[in-house]
C-alpha cells in the first residue's frame, strides 16, 4: 500500500475514533518512534513516540474539537504523493452555538516507514493560529488547544 492508501486509510481510521473514543484503531498506523509536530500555531509542538503522538491527539480532541457542537473537515488541495510521503491541504470548520463559524486553513504531510506513519505534521497556514486565538477568546475562552 502507498502513502495515499495509507493515510486514507488512517484518515478514515481517525474519523471513526473521533466518534467512538477508541484509539487502539489507530495504534497500527504509526511507526513506534513515530514524530507528530503541529506548526503556525501557538500550540505548536513536537511528539516523539507512539503512544505520546496519540495521547496528545486526544487531548487536543477532548480540550478543543470535541467542545463544539459541530466539526467538518474539506480538502483544500489535491492530494500529493511523492515517495514515502503524502500531503494534502485542508480546512476545517467549528460551530458552536451563539457564534461565527470558525474555519481553520492548514496542510497534513505524512512520511511513511513502509505502511505506518514515521512522521506527521499538521502545519496551519500562515495568520490562522491569530485568528484561531482571537476567535476562541471571544467566543471560546475555556476551550484547550494545546497537545501536551
Amino acid at each position: 500500500m502507498g502513502p495515499l492508501q495509507s493515510f486514507l486509510a488512517y484518515a478514515q481510521d481517525f474519523e471513526t475514533t473521533y466518534e467512538d473514543d477508541d484509539w487502539s484503531r489507530l495504534e497500527r498506523h504509526f511507526a513506534p518512534g513515530a514524530v507528530y509536530e503541529v506548526r503556525g500555531a501557538p500550540f505548536a509542538c513536537r511528539i516523539e513516540g507512539r503512544r505520546a503522538v496519540l495521547r496528545g491527539m486526544k487531548k487536543s480532541l477532548d480540550g478543543f474539537d470535541r467542545r463544539f457542537e459541530k466539526r467538518s473537515l474539506e480538502v483544500t488541495e489535491a492530494p500529493k504523493e511523492a515517495g514515502d510521503t503524502f500531503t494534502v491541504g485542508w480546512a476545517a470548520t467549528y460551530r458552536k452555538p451563539g457564534a461565527p463559524p470558525l474555519v481553520i486553513h492548514g496542510r497534513s504531510t505524512a512520511r511513511y516507514a513502509g505502511d505506518v506513519i514515521a512522521e506527521l505534521v499538521d502545519e496551519f497556514l500562515e495568520g490562522t493560529g491569530a485568528e484561531l486565538a482571537s476567535w476562541s477568546r471571544a467566543h471560546a475562552p475555556d476551550v484547550d488547544l494545546s497537545y501536551i
